[in-house]
């Protein structure tokens, strides 16, 4: 079977749960790149921080925390080369 895929909205198990620092880090394993035989992970950190970096590139404007995510993940994958 191929790796675990987790939806955004979905509340992580134990065995997508990374933690450190006493704060817990939902892990997005997403399928592999075709022919690298890696698996990338954009974690929900990351988005996060992403996410904020356009909202404020955006000039901080309110109501817009769904397109800013959505956003910031399009661009992770993008990076990293996920569909």
């Amino acid at each position: 079977m191929g790796p675990e895929k987790t939806a955004r909205n979905t509340v992580p198990t134990s065995s997508n749960i990374r933690s450190g620092s006493g704060t817990a880090t939902a892990v997005r394993t997403t399928t592999p790149k075709a022919g690298t035989g890696k698996t990338a992970k954009i974690t929900h950190e990351q988005i996060a921080l992403r996410a904020r970096e356009i909202w404020m590139k955006r000039g901080c404007r309110l109501g817009q925390d769904e397109q800013n995510w959505l956003e910031a993940e399009r661009q992770l994958k993008a990076e990293l080369g996920i569909k």
